[in-house]
Order: structure tokens, then sequence, then C-alpha cells
């Protein structure tokens, strides 16, 4: 997964890692910090496998599962999200930078 995926995986696991509520207040302020951190085409390259996962994945459990190996541990539904709006949205976020 991380294969196919190395910028997600990056920004994944470094991000949302396993303490990640104890550096930023809400997955909102991740995104946002990532995006003051990582050059542009980094960022950009995220966004296009973010993309990509969208459209390979054929249910929410499908992208449950991707996030999850790509070493997030932010759970989506605690603010009432699918994971596929979810990464919609910092999909968007992260476009517009």
């Amino acid at each position: 997964m991380i294969d196919k995926f190395p910028n997600l995986g990056e920004f994944l696991g470094c991000y949302f890692h396993q303490d990640w509520t104890c550096e930023d207040e809400s997955a909102i302020a991740v995104v946002d910090r990532y995006l003051r951190e990582w050059p542009n085409e980094d960022v950009q390259a995220a966004v296009k496998e973010i993309r990509q996962l969208l459209d390979d994945a054929k249910s929410e459990a499908d992208l449950r599962a991707a996030v999850l190996k790509l070493g997030s541990y932010y759970e989506v539904g605690a603010d009432g999200l699918t994971y596929r709006e979810w990464l919609e949205s910092v999909g968007k976020r992260l476009a517009l930078g």
C-alpha cells in the first residue's frame, strides 16, 4: 500500500500518528500544519494519491483499511464523517494550499 501511495502514506503516517491529538487540536489543524511544513510539490503529489485512492476504492471499508494501512490513527467517525467524505475534504484543502 505504501509503495502505491508514498506521499499519502508520509502525510497520514507522520501527521496522523498515534499521538496526533497531542500536537494539534483537530484534524483540520493537522492538515494545515502539513501544508505549512511540506513543499508544495509533495503536497500536490499527496492530492493526486488521494484522488487515486478514492477512484480505486470499491467501498467505505476499502477506504478505511487503506487509511489505516497508510498509518493513520484518526477515526473519522468521531467527527461524523465517512472516510470518503474526509479524504475528499482533505484533498480539496490540500489542493487549494
